[in-house]
């Protein structure tokens, strides 16, 4: 894979002066220009890189439903290694398909048996979210599964009304000082929902099942931590759901 993230405009600093002319250069006209130009040219390469990616990941799945093979799919992977029978898909060169699920799911209709994801549904504004859980189901085969791990922000929740912390400081399970620190209680709060910027959207059981049945999917109800396919180290904070593609008739 091509890498988007290594092109640096070639200006070296190798003195206090050196520094000092940088900033001078920064903020003069000619200087100004460049900069906007340098930009302008990075973004070019990498939305050329991007398609670049895109279109030899799409071919690639091109190759495998070729193959007829049962796919099975986890979404959202990051470095998770999964058994030979799924198929990891991230904007990660970790994953066996690098894709960025902001451009949706790279199947086509009525292809994909299974679908996984681990806490990543926390990442994304609730629009988009929709948006993503019904291009789930549209790739779903009918009778298709989507498995679904979430943070219970309840548990945060009910921690801060009761004075306590969801866990000891010492603890390595969920929440760590660290993150936020005022010396409140409610820093875990603020870990949960916004953590660092990277949380977009705060779930308990109910909204879980609520946002797959809105996204179209059925027989939707929460679900037992699954040891073949669910992570250990997040049982202790997560909820689990699974839902279904409504059979043809």
């Amino acid at each position: 894979m091509i890498r988007t993230d290594s092109w640096q405009p070639r200006l070296s600093i190798k003195s206090t002066n050196d520094l000092v002319m940088h900033s001078s250069f920064n903020q003069n006209p000619f200087g100004l220009v460049y900069n906007h130009f340098t930009r302008k040219f990075r973004n070019i390469q990498l939305r050329q890189a991007h398609a670049i990616t895109k279109k030899r990941t799409l071919k690639e799945i091109d190759k495998l439903l070729q193959k007829d093979l049962q796919i099975k799919l986890d979404i959202g992977a990051g470095q998770t290694k999964r058994t030979a029978d799924w198929l990891t898909l991230d904007k990660n060169r970790c994953c066996d398909l690098y894709w960025d699920l902001s451009d949706g799911i790279p199947f086509p209709d009525n292809t994909v048996t299974s679908i996984y994801s681990s806490h990543v549904l926390e990442h994304i504004t609730p629009g988009s979210l929709e948006t993503l859980l019904r291009d789930c189901l549209r790739c779903l085969k009918p009778g298709g599964s989507i498995s679904v791990c979430v943070p219970n922000a309840r548990l945060f929740i009910e921690a801060y009304i009761q004075g306590r912390y969801f866990v000891t400081p010492s603890s390595d399970h969920c929440w760590r000082r660290g993150w936020v620190e005022s010396g409140s209680p409610i820093d875990q709060l603020n870990y949960i929902a916004y953590m660092g910027g990277e949380h977009k959207f705060m779930f308990d059981q109910a909204s879980l099942i609520g946002m797959l049945n809105r996204a179209g999917f059925e027989q939707t109800a929460a679900r037992d931590f699954e040891d073949n396919l669910d992570l250990h180290e997040r049982r202790f904070v997560s909820i689990y759901a699974v839902a279904y593609k409504k059979l043809a008739k």
